[in-house]
């Protein structure tokens, strides 16, 4: 609005242009334009009556939309009603009406679920209408959502009852959760319930984010029900979402909740049924890796491992009698064994009771029992290990239904240096292992691991880390064990040579597409750095889509819900992989306005924030050291976008690895900003007039006296940038002392001539401006017998550019 325009003139104006975007059939643009209107000129009434009427419109033609769709059943259509829940907000009446309609619409409508969860999850009223209902009649609606509602409806409705913007009362909603997690207990108690799972994921969801509220209606009742659903016979889902649940319930209760899982399981144990032992032993190989301690000493009561296998052969010798055979049992009893091998005592007691079941098993079996009974002899005993790689091959080769177990073995084994080039030598096998990682989401992990394992450096140890690790060696009276040839750098680059030449890095995107699993994500970072820490891998890397994938790791473990080490630790290695990739590639050929070079830069600059619980001695400067040559390799762009963004967001940080005392880490951090010099607000922060500036100017000025050379170098070349600019040049002669004309003419007399040559363009900088300064800056130079040295300098060089400037700087000198 202009000074002259008045307030009537304006609000008439943009009427105007609400007007001509209605007759351009752009109901988006008129919405917009009347939102600012009523924003600007609330107390307008043309403009409050139409933005109301908009808003009625809008409502109307959203209710309009879904029940067209409740009568043709087109998905264009229901496709249209979803868009306009997200953008749209109903009014009370409307969410009430939308609501009814869609409860009691033919649930074989195939976006019915889609939309009824849009409403929940968009429609505030509609939430507010639920959160009334479930305090009126939590039933009727939990009975209504669950029966006739998809999957995505009722987890909208799930977490209303979470949401605490919706509840005036904080009692009421913890009644409401309550009443949730009850309904949902005794659903599942129900036989032959329908889509368990749905009614599984809804506890975890309650137990993860609001486990108090409902912790005191934990009872046994509750755990039989959610340890019974980790029944190895049920669907993975359910028995997916019962461990999640399980886990939740064991953080929420504590010692409570492990007497309660320690009852259920040696009371369905005693029972001695086989049904009762599926259920105990499912329960108990799920629950290991939560509470090992726990379930160590379960599996250690006396008698248990020592009669397990007598049980196991009893099933067998029934078997043998035309009785029928409990494979199932045999299973379960493999799972619970292999995920007590966690454990040391439980492994020597396996070992020791059940390693001649395992071997007859592991020979005669096919299919998933021989897999897991192999796995099992792996992890018990070294002396099996050589013998399970070859079977847990050939399984992982040979059929669909073991492959999940093959591939779990197989990433026990690859520990082993010899296992890792006998998998490595085996194209076919390794080709199986990538394509089951971007196709199996269930064994997703165990691919995952052995890559990693196959990819693994040893670790770099300083010497006064060497001779810490002898010490304590020597302190345990032991030898220290030496590393194996096989894990050296040549044969660890070798085999990344091979998983990238099998294409592990397309395979790791969809890998990385189909899991929200934490574990999974930190080891496709892991495997990355790895591979790219050879500069001849990279460019393959690069080629197959490694930098996008480190940046959506990276940004995914920024955006973990709760900031954790683990969050850190997979944001650095995939910074450190990131950064090992821009120091070899041209960033122009890499980046692209949807994928821009800023992107980067931000997830480089993590790996210079120091690690709050590691000291200066122990932290790891390699990353530091490559983070800072790949932002030198941004820096060096035309567009300065990424330059003025280092600038901005870590200049202090950069100034301050200038006093490293490591010469690598002191010499890529000048070189870094001799790259930002091309930038006017890097200029700014030497050349300002501030004591800030002025600080930061003699630090660069002694560093072209440091006994590296490519320091030297490089703040050299910083020096003869920042001349460039004729606002700089007064700060370099006001130096202290002439520090500044000192270390042009020291730079002038190098015996480096790559130090020697920005010396004389300093020089040439300092004596060229045609101004007073330029005038002051011959003078000085002058005074500081540059005439004398500079010639002198001359004679002892043939280098042409070198002679052509000096020649340039003595002209206008003399």
């Amino acid at each position: 609005m202009s000074q002259k325009e008045s307030k009537e003139e304006h609000s008439a104006k943009l009427l105007q242009m609400v007007d001509e975007a209605q007759r351009a059939n752009d109901p988006a643009k008129a919405a917009s334009i009347l939102a600012i209107a009523s924003q600007i000129y609330p107390e307008n009434p043309e403009i409050r009556s139409r933005w109301l009427a908009l808003q009625r419109q809008d409502g109307e033609d959203t209710l309009q939309t879904i029940r067209e769709y409740m009568g043709t059943g087109k998905d264009a259509t229901g496709q249209k009603a979803i868009l306009s829940l997200r953008q749209r907000q109903l009014s009370s009446a409307e969410a009430s009406e939308a609501y009814n309609l869609l409860l009691a619409a033919d649930d074989s409508r195939s976006l019915l679920d889609d939309i009824t969860a849009a409403l929940f999850a968009y429609q505030v009223e509609a939430r507010k209408l639920v959160c009334q209902q479930l305090q009126t009649n939590a039933t009727e609606v939990f009975q209504a959502l669950f029966r006739h509602g998809g999957d995505e409806t009722f987890r909208q409705f799930a977490s209303i009852a979470l949401d605490d913007s919706l509840w005036v009362s904080k009692d009421a909603q913890k009644t409401a959760q309550q009443d949730v997690f009850r309904l949902c207990i005794a659903t599942l108690m129900e036989a032959g319930v329908e889509r368990p799972e749905r009614l599984m994921r809804a506890l975890s969801c309650q137990l993860a984010f609001q486990p108090n509220n409902v912790a005191d209606l934990i009872d046994a009742d509750v755990v039989d029900v959610m340890l019974c659903d980790l029944d190895i016979r049920l669907d993975s889902n359910l028995r997916s979402q019962a461990i999640v649940s399980t886990s939740k319930l064991l953080q929420a209760t504590k010692e409570r909740g492990e007497q309660l899982l320690a009852s259920f399981i040696t009371g369905k144990v005693s029972k001695q049924t086989n049904d009762d032992l599926i259920v105990a032993f499912s329960a108990a190989a799920a629950v290991f890796p939560i509470l090992p301690g726990l379930m160590s000493k379960l599996f250690m009561t006396d008698g248990f491992v020592q009669q397990l296998v007598p049980r196991l052969e009893k099933n067998s010798e029934a078997a043998a009698h035309g009785k029928r055979k409990s494979r199932t049992l045999e299973q379960a009893a493999l799972e619970m064994m292999s995920a007590a091998c966690i454990e040391k005592t439980c492994r020597e007691a396996i070992k020791r009771y059940c390693s001649h079941w395992l071997i007859d098993l592991s020979n005669e079996c096919e299919g998933v029992h021989k897999a897991l009974a192999t796995l099992v002899l792996a992890k018990s005993s070294d002396q099996y290990v050589a013998g399970a790689t070859e079977k847990l091959s050939n399984l992982a080769l040979k059929g669909d239904a073991e492959l999940d177990q093959a591939i779990e073995g197989l990433a026990y084994t690859s520990l082993q240096p010899t296992i890792k080039e006998e998998i490595c030598e085996n194209s076919t096998l390794l080709t199986k292992i990538c394509t089951t990682l971007k196709e199996r989401k269930s064994a997703a992990f165990g691919c995952l691991t052995i890559i990693s394992n196959l990819t693994a450096y040893l670790p770099s140890q300083t010497e006064e880390q060497k001779k810490i690790a002898h010490l304590k060696a020597y302190a345990d009276s032991s030898k220290l064990a030496p590393d194996d040839p096989l894990d050296n750098d040549q044969h660890v680059s070798a085999r990344c040579k091979k998983i990238l030449d099998h294409g592990i890095v397309p395979s790791l995107v969809a890998a990385c597409k189909q899991t929200t699993s934490r574990s999974n994500i930190a080891l496709a970072a892991r495997i990355l750095r790895n591979l790219a820490r050879e500069q001849q891998h990279r460019a393959k890397m690069v080629q197959q889509g490694a930098i996008r994938l480190l940046l959506q790791i990276h940004d995914r473990a920024a955006s973990f819900e709760e900031a954790s080490r683990e969050a850190t630790l997979i944001q650095r290695e995939a910074s450190h992989a990131l950064a090992r990739l821009l120091i070899s590639v041209n960033p122009t050929h890499v980046f692209t306005s949807s994928l821009p070079s800023t992107s980067a830069v931000r997830a480089l600059l993590s790996v210079l924030d120091h690690e709050s619980d590691v000291t200066e001695q122990q932290r790891d400067f390699l990353p530091v050291f490559e983070a800072m040559l790949a932002l030198t390799n941004l820096a060096s762009m035309e567009e300065a976008t990424a330059r003025d963004l280092i600038i901005r967001t870590a200049f202090d940080k950069i100034e301050d690895l200038l006093f490293s005392t490591i010469a690598m880490i002191q010499r890529a951090s000048v070189e870094l900003i001799c790259n930002l010099m091309a930038s006017p607000n890097c200029v700014a922060k030497f050349a300002d007039g501030t004591k800030d500036s002025k600080r930061r100017l003699q630090i660069l000025l002694a560093l072209t006296d440091t006994e590296d050379v490519a320091t030297r170098r490089a703040a050299g070349g910083a020096l003869a940038m920042l001349t460039e600019w004729d606002a700089a040049i007064p700060a370099v002669l006001d130096a202290v002392d002439g520090k500044g004309v000192k270390a042009v003419l020291r730079m002038c007399e190098d015996e480096n001539e790559e130090v020697l040559h920005r010396g004389f363009v300093c020089a040439l900088n300092l004596v060229s401006n045609p101004d007073e300064i330029g005038k002051r800056g011959v003078v000085m130079v002058r005074d500081a017998g540059g005439l004398e040295r500079l010639t002198d300098m001359l004679k002892k060089t043939t280098n042409e550019q070198i002679l052509q400037i000096g020649a340039e700087v003595l002209k206008k000198i003399r």
